[in-house]
């Protein structure tokens, strides 16, 4: 088996971390190829070009331009498992979910893996097409609505009442044309609680780390997380681990893996997700944090655990967003050091100014994630604050939000779930 500095990989994904990664990967292999999917019946530059133009990695066009020069293939999202078992087959080391990511995709297989494993199922009722599902939801309130498979033709989404939401779904009716009426839709009460808790960590064929990431986050807006050890977890995920390591590890899961579980009591909690890939926020401060990571990557490809070997005790991530038109080109410039603290989605690199191609089906504003580490949280918040006061001009990190991550921190210690070893600051320390 090579040592790592000598492997030569690549990275398959879908442009929302995987330019990170391969960067990543490259301080510590001989060299990194990237692709992201690109091919459709009328191609486009600006599919073509993402994940380009960066000095450390290389992008291609196909996978089998290179696949004789590759040691190893790293699928940090979902899907594409048969490829993962053919590349396999044909004696590539992969790192991927394999057939498990079928655990995060299929939300009504996901509650019946709960079931069998003997862990708590969250209240919940499959309706069959948009017009059952307005004679469900007529009279309900403060439901959470999901769908399998098919995410982006629809996220998870809020109910609040038929007063506020009737519009839903007339929009989803719009949408799913007519395949509406056999669609189905996973509506769950919310759950009576405010605490929802989390690990962030891999998996290599059912075995776990003995150090990995508490993470709290404040939905899509920042994160802050504490490396622990894993028997100091809140026993809620010390749960999931111990159950859900069986399950992953019979499809070889070789990947990251992070939890989100809501506690009501100490005898009351839900496993709500499984998130069978790279999470966003906290693969950032993986990738930043973890000083052995392309080793981590390449043994545990090999079906080898690696344990992590942290550099700070506490890391922190916030969303980015770049002002301006979202069907027009967007560009900055920004350094290497700026670089290695910031996770870039759907971009590419042109005459050293980092680019995000034109978007035709209407873009974001949001183009990544920042990220600060440190040895305590009142370390790892003012690197954040410095780091984000230095970003180019356009860019903004929603760094206010970690002031809701403290409170609900502080909020869990009160419940008896510790989160780290430190005294957490008060809310207020963000914003000086």
């Amino acid at each position: 088996m090579k040592e790592t500095k000598d492997v030569i990989g690549c990275v398959f994904g879908h442009g929302l971390a995987e330019i990170a990664i391969a960067r990543r990967l490259a301080k510590g292999m001989k060299k990194v190829y990237i692709f992201t999917e690109w091919q459709e019946g009328l191609s486009t530059i600006n599919r073509a070009i993402i994940g380009d133009g960066f000095e450390d990695i290389e992008r291609v066009d196909e996978i089998w331009d290179v696949k004789g020069d590759c040691d190893l293939f790293v699928f940090p999202d979902i899907q594409h498992s048969g490829l993962q078992l053919e590349l396999e087959a044909q004696g590539k080391a992969v790192w991927g979910s394999r057939k498990a990511d079928r655990y995060e995709w299929d939300r009504e297989l996901f509650l019946a893996t709960l079931a069998d494993v003997g862990m708590q199922v969250p209240e919940h009722i499959v309706i069959t097409g948009v017009t059952n599902l307005r004679m469900f939801l007529e009279d309900k309130e403060d439901y959470y609505l999901k769908i399998s498979k098919y995410r982006g033709s629809m996220e998870t989404c809020h109910w609040r009442n038929w007063k506020l939401d009737q519009g839903m779904l007339d929009s989803l009716a719009v949408r799913w044309g007519s395949v509406k009426e056999h669609m189905r839709v996973l509506c769950f009460p919310a759950i009576d609680t405010t605490l929802e808790i989390g690990g962030d960590t891999y998996c290599i064929d059912s075995q776990w780390p003995d150090r990995m990431l508490h993470g709290i986050e404040w939905k899509d807006k920042c994160y802050l997380g504490s490396v622990t050890k894993r028997e100091d977890m809140p026993p809620q995920i010390l749960e999931v681990l111990d159950k859900w390591g069986p399950v992953l590890g019979a499809d070889r899961y070789r990947n990251q893996f992070s939890m989100e579980d809501r506690v009501v009591s100490d005898s009351e909690h839900y496993f709500i997700d499984a998130t069978c890939r790279f999470g966003l926020p906290s693969t950032g401060s993986q990738l930043k944090n973890t000083k052995n990571w392309p080793d981590i990557v390449w043994y545990g490809a090999n079906g080898i655990l690696i344990q992590p070997d942290y550099d700070k005790q506490y890391t922190a991530e916030a969303m980015v967003k770049l002002s301006g038109d979202t069907g027009e080109w967007r560009e900055v410039e920004m350094d290497e050091e700026m670089l290695d603290s910031f996770v870039p989605a759907d971009c590419c690199m042109v005459e050293d100014k980092l680019c995000w191609p034109a978007s035709d089906s209407g873009g974001s504003e949001e183009v990544g994630w920042l990220i600060a580490i440190g040895n305590s949280p009142e370390e790892v918040i003012a690197n954040m604050n410095k780091i984000a006061d230095d970003l180019p001009d356009g860019m903004d990190a929603n760094t206010e939000c970690l002031a809701y991550v403290l409170k609900e921190i502080h909020e869990e210690e009160e419940k008896g779930i510790e989160f780290g070893k430190q005294e957490i600051p008060e809310p207020a320390i963000v914003l000086e």
